[in-house]
């Protein structure tokens, strides 16, 4: 009954407002052009799932995080499971971007399909997984039974209910378990995350705590080339004092500049690299710049174009898929979607190349990280313009008790590492049960 109520919302409420958000993006725009088309249930022309071999392990990460987290379990699965065959889908373009750059175990990569029964079901036909996992928290009605009626195993692997959605669940109890009944396992990155999802509905025998595979993705890209390929993309040469302000949203990137102007009196030689979470925010902050009577900034997009950044102070990176490569040449960071209310972003970035994090009081979606790196003296929180400026001249002051307070972050986060192999470990027990 939940389920059809479900589909009569989608067709009814759903549908005409899809219809309405898509179509002028579309239009008018390049966006949702590139996967429009696998969102309404086609796949791509060089996947052709009925030639792969089986097992098949089909993973979902919705966008640029998820697909991070998933790599080095894809990896893992691969080494304990030599001969399956891994799909990949997302839900966002930039996803998709990065899963075909980085994954490069899988055999086939798709766009996850609108959940309508039309759109889900043919796709599901077509592929018939063994295995089908959900990376952190998606949990699509009609993909699930689908799913479930050709026999795949269903797991939720990363397993986290953030703060902001956990009240949303809880209040939807009545419809969430029954779809949780239908999902075999739920491998949870903490136990606050498993108790959230118990209190959901979920079966209390199927849940585990198996850690967070974040941890696993980021030794492996720590090197000195990496540092050494960001520095050149942006020009710095051997600036010695950067502050880099990464994910960055409206109402950040205007404190972020006002306390930038106030540190550079102080210290001239200091660089601002403005990472912004949308990179068509750009003209704004360069608005925003202008209004303050600030010379323009560099542009990321400019040394493509084989131009110098010629003195500038301010750099801003209007390209995507960079930040994590840019946090090694910072001296302090300050990580977004923080002093607004957007629940934070990545703070394991910086921390992992050795770096203090400074973050606002909207951690709500990462706040195992935020109390780690606060436990490690590594994270501190700042909640005004003025308590931003401070904690930066504090770092640009005294640098080496910044870098012995973001090495014990360091330490810290890689104490952690080994969750994407337990994760495979598991799910290949699953996988074994099912075909004995």
């Amino acid at each position: 009954m939940n389920r059809l109520l479900y589909n009569l919302f989608l067709h009814t409420v759903a549908a005409p407002f899809l219809v309405a958000y898509y179509v002028p993006r579309i239009v008018l725009g390049n966006k949702y052009r590139q996967s429009i088309s696998g969102k309404l249930g086609r796949l791509p022309r060089e996947f052709t799932p009925e030639q792969l071999s089986r097992p098949r392990i089909w993973f979902h990460a919705v966008s640029v995080g998820e697909v991070v987290a998933l790599n080095p379990l894809v990896e893992a699965m691969k080494a304990v499971c030599p001969g399956v065959s891994i799909i990949v889908s997302t839900g966002t373009e930039t996803g998709q971007d990065k899963a075909r750059a980085a994954i490069r175990s899988a055999d086939g990569f798709l766009y996850l399909p609108i959940d309508f029964p039309a759109c889900v079901n043919p796709v599901v036909d077509r592929i018939r997984p063994d295995l089908f996992v959900l990376m952190e928290t998606e949990l699509w009605p009609n993909l699930i039974h689908r799913l479930k009626t050709c026999g795949a195993i269903v797991a939720l692997a990363n397993g986290r209910i953030s703060d902001r959605s956990f009240p949303r669940y809880r209040l939807l109890r009545g419809f969430f378990s029954s779809v949780l009944q239908e999902v075999d396992r739920f491998l949870m990155a903490s136990a606050l995350d498993a108790e959230r999802v118990a209190a959901m509905g979920a079966p209390r025998e199927r849940i585990l705590i198996t850690g967070n595979t974040k941890f696993d993705a980021l030794p492996a890209a720590i090197s000195a080339e990496t540092e050494q390929e960001a520095r050149a993309a942006l020009d710095l040469g051997d600036a010695g004092r950067v502050w880099v302000a990464g994910s960055t949203h409206p109402g950040e990137h205007e404190i972020v500049l006002d306390a930038y102007r106030t540190l550079a009196d102080k210290y001239p030689d200091l660089i601002l690299v403005l990472v912004p979470r949308h990179v068509e925010k750009t003209a704004a902050i360069v608005s925003s710049m202008s209004e303050r009577g600030m010379e323009p900034p560099f542009l990321r997009s400019s040394s493509e174009r084989g131009e110098k950044r010629n003195g500038r102070r301010v750099v801003v990176v209007d390209r995507t898929g960079e930040l994590f490569r840019i946090y090694a040449l910072a001296t302090v960071v300050f990580v977004g979607g923080s002093l607004v209310p957007k629940g934070g972003q990545n703070i394991l970035e910086p921390a992992a190349w050795g770096k203090m994090v400074l973050f606002g009081p909207s951690m709500e979606d990462f706040r195992d990280a935020r109390d780690m790196l606060v436990r490690a003296g590594a994270g501190i929180e700042v909640r005004t313009k003025e308590d931003l400026t401070l904690r930066v001249e504090e770092a640009l002051a005294n640098p080496q008790r910044a870098e012995e307070l973001g090495r014990k972050g360091r330490d810290e986060i890689f104490k952690h590492v080994g969750s994407a192999r337990r994760n495979a470990q598991l799910l290949a027990q699953y996988l074994q049960g099912r075909q004995a």
